[in-house]
């Protein structure tokens, strides 16, 4: 009995010890929460305040942009930049025509001039907040397929033919390179690469993506960005910039409209291609 009752007492005693114990590590475990939601909060609130910060020193100028949602817009919060050696300015008497006439005769007369009243409406831009034109190269327009060519200058087309030159002009602001590079340093990186501060610009035709342009690598493998910018789903890439008057002429390496729009030409079957 004796036995027994002394080892009833050292099970009763550990009992006690193991709850102690247990209440210890509850009390540990409350007391690491609280401090944790108490650093959370402090984070969170320099955070906050950073950007607040950032965005006081940046004031609106220009709205001709979209965020990287396709439909949310952005405010306007691109402040002014200096144009840098990605562009140059064109002769200070020379117009929007006759340099496009000069430079690019087959964009300017395949598809900008079938937009009405283009020149007055890029006139009034260039007075205001200034216009961006996403101009295809030369021989970005010599290389078309010559059905192409035959469906955009076929009068019944002239509707469709409008909305794709369209989607290259932008007639509410200039929209230089610097601005399209942009980073936006208040969201988080993503594998180490800092978001574009505007993910999309809207054309008279309607939204285009913005991205970083890539290259090397192996069927799309290993490609890196080249500090280049596109536009467009086919990632239509600027090659140089050139300021004309208030606004800013991008020569591209491609077309930036959707191909969906192409879709609309076929519906017209041209006798003989």
């Amino acid at each position: 009995r004796v036995a027994l009752s002394s080892i009833s007492r050292v099970i009763f005693y550990c009992q006690e010890i193991a709850i102690e114990e247990v209440t210890l590590l509850l009390i540990l475990q409350y007391v690491l929460s609280q401090f944790t939601m108490v650093w959370a909060r402090m984070t969170n609130s320099f955070l906050a305040a950073t950007a607040l910060a950032f965005a006081v020193a940046h004031p609106a100028t220009v709205d001709a942009f979209t965020g990287p949602s396709p439909r949310a817009a952005i405010a306007p919060r691109i402040a002014p930049l200096q144009e840098s050696a990605d562009s140059t300015d064109g002769p200070a008497e020379e117009s929007l025509q006759s340099f496009l006439q000069q430079n690019y005769p087959l964009f300017e007369s395949l598809l900008l001039s079938k937009i009405p009243d283009a020149y007055s409406i890029l006139r009034e831009s260039d007075s205001a907040n200034g216009y961006t034109i996403f101009c295809p190269s030369q021989s970005v327009m010599e290389g078309l397929d010559p059905k192409r060519k035959v469906q955009i200058s076929d009068k019944r087309n002239e509707e469709v033919t409008e909305k794709l030159a369209a989607y290259h002009v932008i007639t509410n602001g200039k929209v230089t390179q610097e601005r399209l590079k942009r980073e936006d340093w208040t969201v988080p990186r993503v594998d180490g690469v800092a978001a574009l501060n505007i993910g999309g610009v809207v054309t008279v035709g309607g939204e285009l993506r913005v991205g970083r342009s890539k290259s090397g690598g192996f069927m799309g493998w290993g490609a890196k960005e080249d500090g280049g910018v596109v536009i467009g789903n086919n990632e239509a890439k600027i090659v140089k910039s050139t300021n004309i008057g208030n606004g800013v002429v991008h020569e591209m390496d491609g077309f930036v409209a959707p191909d969906l729009i192409w879709r609309y030409f076929d519906q017209l079957r041209i006798p003989g291609f």
